[in-house]
């Protein structure tokens, strides 16, 4: 009987292998059609329609090649800023995969663009507004990045302001090009007489967990199952890319005498971009499930404790993400 299970969760990891490299040879083959589609667009002098091929080829088999198409597209429509951060992606996936010639151009073509970049600055109030929400053309702005210039592309922008008890505020301003800076002050929010006290709203500041905070303590389960997600992900794609280049290492017409062919190198370039998502994704899903159960041991368990324990018991969560760490950074007093 332990055999006959044995066999039947073999296959069953098999079959979910199988499915997934079928996926994925699909998605490469859909995103090579959308980059030649969009490159044939480029050629055509149309990079309007071109850029959502490569955002979709990007989006289906990440790529830096064709984060650097699909950066010159942007270029070629004005969107400064949109280039320039895609060639900064660029640099670091190439970096990852250690594709030099791609770094070094998307290396160099950001440092062409950084110089002329236009930027805009948004500046609080003076006073502190509880849940304050700053959004930039519908996407929510960090707390954290106002006052600071920010990179953006040139054109028109639409700003909006909104609290819980404050009427929203709105404006819109317009970016020059060539290194063009703007600044938004945003006024006091004036109070809004139909607003009710105690009106629900987002909550703002870090990621601080108070004992007893949301009642039945749903973030740490979420952390947990989400990093349980991430892990398993993370496992599949470390056992693709593991199949993958020892296929190609033993298949004598990618690889004949250990010395890879052009396709083969393809093949093992494609094992180390999966090689990757699989260290991120573990890493990832390992910093979110011990965050969870980090955030467990520090709820209250009786609300007569609720004060003493804020005081002297907390934690405090930052994601961290950049080319060689990514995960979440816990602090505190437990």
């Amino acid at each position: 009987m332990i055999k006959h299970r044995t066999i039947l969760a073999a296959l069953g990891l098999s079959l979910c292998l199988g499915f997934a490299s079928s996926a994925h040879a699909e998605d490469k083959a859909l995103a090579e059609s959308l980059f030649q589609e969009g490159r044939r667009l480029m050629d055509a002098g149309n990079p309007a329609d071109a850029c959502p091929k490569f955002e979709a080829s990007q989006k289906a088999d990440p790529s830096p090649g064709t984060l650097i198409n699909l950066a010159g597209c942007y270029k070629a429509l004005g969107r400064t800023a949109s280039a320039w951060a895609e060639y900064k992606s660029a640099e670091t996936l190439a970096r990852n995969l250690n594709r030099d010639e791609q770094m070094k151009f998307a290396h160099d073509a950001a440092a062409e663009l950084e110089p002329n970049l236009s930027k805009l600055e948004l500046v609080p109030p003076k006073s502190k507004v509880d849940g304050l929400q700053v959004t930039r053309d519908g996407e929510l702005i960090a707390v954290g990045s106002l006052g600071t210039p920010v990179a953006v592309d040139p054109g028109k922008h639409e700003i909006k302001v909104t609290a819980p008890g404050y009427r929203p505020w709105t404006t819109t301003v317009e970016v020059g090009p060539n290194g063009d800076a703007q600044i938004v002050r945003i006024p006091p929010l004036s109070v809004d007489p139909d607003a009710g006290e105690g009106a629900d709203g987002p909550v703002s500041g870090d990621l601080s967990t108070p004992d007893g905070a949301g009642g039945s303590g749903v973030l740490p389960w979420v952390l947990i199952g989400g990093g349980g997600v991430f892990i398993g992900a993370g496992l599949v794609f470390g056992m693709l890319a593991s199949n993958q280049a020892s296929d190609a290492e033993n298949d004598p017409t990618l690889c004949p005498n250990k010395e890879c062919t052009p396709a083969g190198q393809d093949e093992i370039d494609s094992a180390e971009g999966k090689a990757l998502i699989s260290t991120i994704g573990v890493g990832v899903g390992a910093a979110a499930a011990i965050t969870g159960v980090v955030l467990l041991l520090t709820q209250g368990s009786s609300s007569s404790a609720k004060a003493k324990q804020k005081s002297s018991r907390f934690a405090n969560v930052t994601p961290v993400f950049g080319p060689r760490t990514n995960g979440l950074f816990v602090t505190g007093n437990f």
